[in-house]
């Protein structure tokens, strides 16, 4: 009987200190689909349905950070009476519908396949001629990897600006980071941000292009990076969906 109770006794905080909390996340219209929810203290995201809904692990004085493209920041601390309900995360828009709109067809434009490919022949030529090791033929389907690692390594190299004095995030390091960080690995780059395994090398090189901050390595600066890789994420699958449809 003593050691029932004891294995009891073991167990018992566990449940106590870590609950799925259950959530919703809504704007000042309507309720917020796709943001990204994130325990920060238990380096733990989730995104909201299709009904602003979220279920996430978490225990009293834990901090939520939810965020979503045309929302502000916020920072939510769990308090105990937050598992006996749903918990409501109001988040303000940040621009207009309008604007909305002129920034996604601005997006679209930037990442039209056929435009890139056609501005990059000639150097990506140049650059398989000289690092053909880099051009490793396709181990499925009917991708064009050297279009799409052309698209990701010259054009955006090329267009990066002098004007802010940062220092990106490299290949290597983006490799390095997710074979031994915790909480930025395999799983995450595969059921989170949606990469599989055969293109995380061309999504590393894509994400070395974007110029991310180097600063955003940093300690507590996960959920910054963690954002700008989501957003690296959507625009790497809709070069992949483009190109899957030119082929």
């Amino acid at each position: 009987m003593n050691k029932r109770v004891l294995l009891i006794l073991l167990l018992l905080p566990i449940h106590v200190l870590s609950q799925n909390i259950n959530g919703k996340v809504y704007d000042a219209e309507t309720t917020v689909k796709g943001a990204l929810v994130v325990n920060v203290t238990q380096n733990i995201m989730t995104y909201t349905d299709d009904e602003g809904d979220f279920k996430i692990e978490a225990k009293v004085k834990d901090t939520l950070y939810v965020s979503s493209l045309f929302h502000t920041k916020t920072f939510v601390e769990i308090k105990a009476e937050d598992f006996n309900h749903v918990v409501v995360i109001e988040v303000k828009k940040t621009i207009n519908e309008l604007d909305a709109v002129l920034l996604r067809d601005q997006r679209e434009r930037k990442f039209d396949s056929i435009k890139m490919a056609t501005q990059v022949n000639k150097q990506l030529k140049e650059d398989i001629k000289r690092n053909a090791f880099k051009y490793a033929p396709p181990s499925s389907g009917n991708i064009d990897f050297i279009a799409i690692a052309g698209m990701i390594g010259r054009l955006f190299k090329s267009k990066k600006t002098k004007e802010q004095p940062i220092v990106p995030i490299t290949y290597k390091d983006y490799k390095s980071l997710f074979e031994k960080d915790r909480f930025f690995n395999d799983a995450l780059l595969a059921f989170d941000l949606n990469i599989p395994k055969e293109y995380q090398a061309l999504f590393f090189d894509y994400c070395d292009a974007k110029g991310i901050d180097s600063k955003l390595l940093g300690k507590n600066k996960q959920v910054y990076l963690l954002e700008e890789l989501v957003i690296c994420s959507q625009e790497f699958q809709k070069i992949i969906e483009d190109s899957k449809k030119d082929n």
